[in-house]
């Protein structure tokens, strides 16, 4: 009886000692992430960010992980699929950690000429290395803003912006600074692709962009979103003596 506790003991001890460490090392699902949203935009390339999850490092067997990006169409067909993760992208510069947010940069043609839409898994590796993902977000829509192609002086105080179409948008407002990027004025709204911006001054740097309007989702309609960097997708006119 005596040799029956003491085996019994020792299991339950084994059991006391060794599980926990066992349980605590077993990677487990992450959380799907939150907060999706536009960092900013530089003619075709963007910077999509979503909250990043602090638990996500203890999900995995080696604190590793990583996430994956489908971009579509609004009609659902695909335009790419990227992957990045802390083990083969730890030091790019597209893929990058702040203020409890993750920035994936990502550059695509077909992004700049259309709204899209995006969706993101997180994953971790498991005891084998194998990625273990967690559900996909919610789908976030994003409306570019369009890619301005030319920049001329029409006169002393005039000049004209073209820009590139962005498929439905029914029309574009033209928003331009006079301080040098710091606060942006709607200048005008037209149907077309250029607009002369009045009122300048020589030698005078002058940011602007260009606002797609009215692009229909389903029910909904949608302008460009909004991105955290006010500065993007700008370009900036200044008029010489010489025009």
């Amino acid at each position: 009886m005596k040799k029956v506790f003491k085996s019994l003991l020792a299991v339950i001890l084994f059991a006391v000692i060794l599980v926990p460490s066992i349980r605590s090392n077993a990677a487990v699902a992450p959380s799907a992430p939150t907060g999706l949203g536009l960092y900013g935009q530089d003619g075709s390339k963007f910077g999509l960010r979503w909250a990043l999850d602090q638990n996500i490092v203890i999900c995995g067997v080696n604190n590793h992980f990583g996430y994956e990006v489908t971009v579509t169409t609004i009609k659902g067909k695909k335009i790419g699929v990227y992957d990045k993760n802390s083990i083969d992208n730890g030091y790019d510069s597209d893929f990058q950690f702040k203020d409890n947010k993750a920035y994936m940069f990502i550059t695509n043609s077909k992004m700049a000429k259309q709204a899209f839409k995006f969706k993101v898994r997180a994953y971790v590796y498991d005891e084998t290395g194998a990625k273990l993902f967690s559900d996909y977000s919610a789908e976030k829509i994003i409306v570019p803003r369009a890619k301005v192609t030319n920049l001329k002086a029409t006169s002393r105080s005039t000049g004209r912006i073209t820009w590139k179409k962005i498929k439905g948008a029914k029309s574009y407002t033209v928003y331009v600074s006079s301080d040098g990027g710091n606060k942006y004025k709607r200048q005008g709204t037209t149907k077309g692709t250029t607009y002369t911006v009045k009122g300048m001054k020589l030698s005078k740097v002058y940011p602007v962009y260009v606002v797609a309007n009215g692009i229909k989702v389903k029910k909904k309609k949608y302008n460009s979103t909004k991105p955290e960097l006010k500065e993007s997708n700008t370009a900036t006119i200044k008029i010489y003596l010489t025009y």
